[in-house]
């Protein structure tokens, strides 16, 4: 085998097997989400904090709810078994996502955090 043809390998390999990331990922730190706190964190240190959200949504008492998300898309094993890839899903999926509500005056009402156990697939 040349080296070209090991290097071509070794990238195609790098490329398949890669993990697929987007959103905002300082929500699946707990240390950073841990600095919110209710009743005293404003609009502004959460935007300092975590950025401004994609999404938001507005409630009936004046509320604001700010929507982050953390998604991670990686390919299953599976996913290299051409009889088995045509019945079965070949990506697997990680989510996470915080929703940090805001009261009439700007500070931070409530946080849901949606933060799932660690799943076994690969980080990347």
């Amino acid at each position: 085998m040349t080296a070209g043809l090991k290097l071509l390998t070794v990238l195609t390999l790098l490329v398949v097997s890669a993990c697929v990331s987007a959103g905002t990922q300082a929500i699946t730190d707990a240390g950073c989400v841990s600095q919110l706190e209710v009743g005293k964190s404003t609009r502004a240190d959460v935007a300092a904090l975590l950025g401004y959200p994609i999404t938001a949504s507005y409630g009936g008492q004046g509320e604001e709810t700010w929507h982050y998300t953390w998604i991670t898309t990686y390919p299953k094993p599976t996913a290299f078994v051409p009889v088995v890839k045509a019945v079965t899903p070949s990506l697997g999926e990680t989510t996470r996502a915080l929703g940090v509500t805001f009261s009439r005056d700007g500070t931070v009402k409530s946080l849901g955090v949606n933060q799932p156990p660690k799943s076994p697939a690969p980080s990347g």
